[in-house]
């Protein structure tokens, strides 16, 4: 109950709570075309496999961005980020619905994986320009808190637009309806500028310079553990992103209940484990912690796969994105733990960070289109459970020895 307590506390502080709607909205509008893109690339007749290649380019387009980005702009502000971030985005369903052909479609990912990152340095600039470092966590729990609950939310809202309405201009005129929300509260924002901090440094550092010292200087030695289960997680999360509407919406008609269903059971953990996971971690340790909920959570991705029962499956997946979602906040406690013990390589230590989160959304979305088309849906459940089973040994065999 911290987390929903921690939304109610600091709604009382006006400028968060409007930053968190602001992020509330966004995210059931990007949560919606989310759901929705697998569809409708699919539905224009373009194989999974190739759907999967195509919406894996979007993290590139992002990963590409970051080098433009840091060298365009000499100051990096939040209201100009999330001003560019809602210029994007009303782009991205106009390319998304607005033609069948395969170059239209890269497009979108490009303005989706673009927009996606303005808004992950936006709110990161957010919160380190405005509040003090001992905040910290507590406003980042929050708006995750806001961005958790839009991606509940988005897969029963996109269900219920296809039910009642096909893709095209419609459907895009009742997809801006919470970005126009979102706008207005960053508005609000805008007019009303946040005090910001005095004494204020940017910590992360950006890729194109991460590279470039790279080259010069080798010193970026990080424990193989916590990179590849942070690439491990993303893959998973973005390849069933990647077929789990499809299956869902296949569910819900074959079943007569909301297509939905299957990736609102698959989001809700996220939101739920901020109740348990410090005590579980707690007691088991970090690493511990996220080998047992990777095998864990593999085990329920194979049953998923064996299962054909709608309430199982919902049951099912549930459990394995409960478990699955375990191994992210260990895996942060680990990062953090090494941060603290090598102070002069935080900025090198985030910035690897995020170069194996970027592959983890690379890489996702491909392995998906491609299990979903030569597999078929349960068997890549079956498959990403294996490769979890296959990442839990290696971690077993490997990385006591290694620590």
């Amino acid at each position: 109950m911290n987390r929903f307590y921690n939304i109610f506390k600091y709604a009382l502080n006006q400028k968060l709570f409007s930053v968190g709607m602001m992020i509330f909205f966004f995210i059931v509008f990007d949560g919606i075309l989310m759901y929705l893109a697998p569809i409708v690339i699919t539905d224009a007749g373009i194989s999974a496999s190739l759907m999967g290649l195509i919406i894996g380019s979007s993290s590139i387009a992002g990963m590409l961005f970051d080098f433009f980005l840091y060298r365009a702009f000499k100051e990096i502000h939040y209201r100009r980020m999330f001003l560019l971030m809602f210029i994007m985005a009303l782009l991205f369903p106009l390319f998304l619905f607005g033609g069948n052909a395969i170059i239209i479609y890269l497009f979108a990912m490009a303005v989706w994986g673009v927009y996606y990152d303005l808004y992950n340095i936006g709110t990161l600039d957010f919160v380190e320009r405005t509040t003090e470092p001992v905040e910290h966590a507590s406003n980042f729990g929050v708006l995750r808190s806001f961005e958790g609950l839009g991606y509940l939310l988005a897969p029963f809202f996109a269900s219920v637009l296809l039910i009642f309405l096909h893709p095209g201009p419609v459907m895009f005129f009742a997809i801006l309806i919470p970005l126009i929300i979102s706008f207005l509260f960053y508005a609000s924002i805008a007019l009303n500028p946040i005090p910001e901090r005095s004494k204020y440094k940017r910590i992360k550092e950006n890729l194109f310079n991460f590279f470039q010292k790279l080259v010069f200087r080798k010193k970026i030695i990080l424990p193989i553990f916590p990179l590849l289960v942070i690439l491990f997680i993303n893959l998973i999360d973005t390849a069933i992103w990647t077929f789990g509407p499809i299956f869902s919406e296949q569910i819900g008609y074959a079943n007569g209940i909301l297509g939905g269903a299957f990736m609102t059971a698959f989001a809700l953990p996220p939101i739920l484990m901020g109740w348990t996971i410090g005590a579980i971690v707690k007691k088991v340790g970090n690493i511990y912690a996220a080998q047992g909920a990777i095998i864990v959570s593999s085990i329920f991705f194979i049953l998923v796969g064996l299962t054909t029962s709608p309430l199982f499956l919902l049951l099912l997946i549930f459990a394995a994105s409960f478990f699955l979602s375990i191994g992210i906040p260990s895996i942060n406690a680990v990062f953090t733990k090494y941060i603290n013990s090598a102070v002069d390589r935080r900025k090198e230590t985030e910035t690897v960070q995020d170069l194996f989160t970027n592959i983890g959304t690379t890489t996702g979305p491909i392995i998906g289109g491609y299990m979903a088309e030569y597999l078929g849906f349960a068997n890549a459940f079956i498959a990403l459970g294996v490769l979890g089973i296959a990442v839990a040994i290696f971690l077993f065999v490997f990385i006591p020895r290694k620590q």
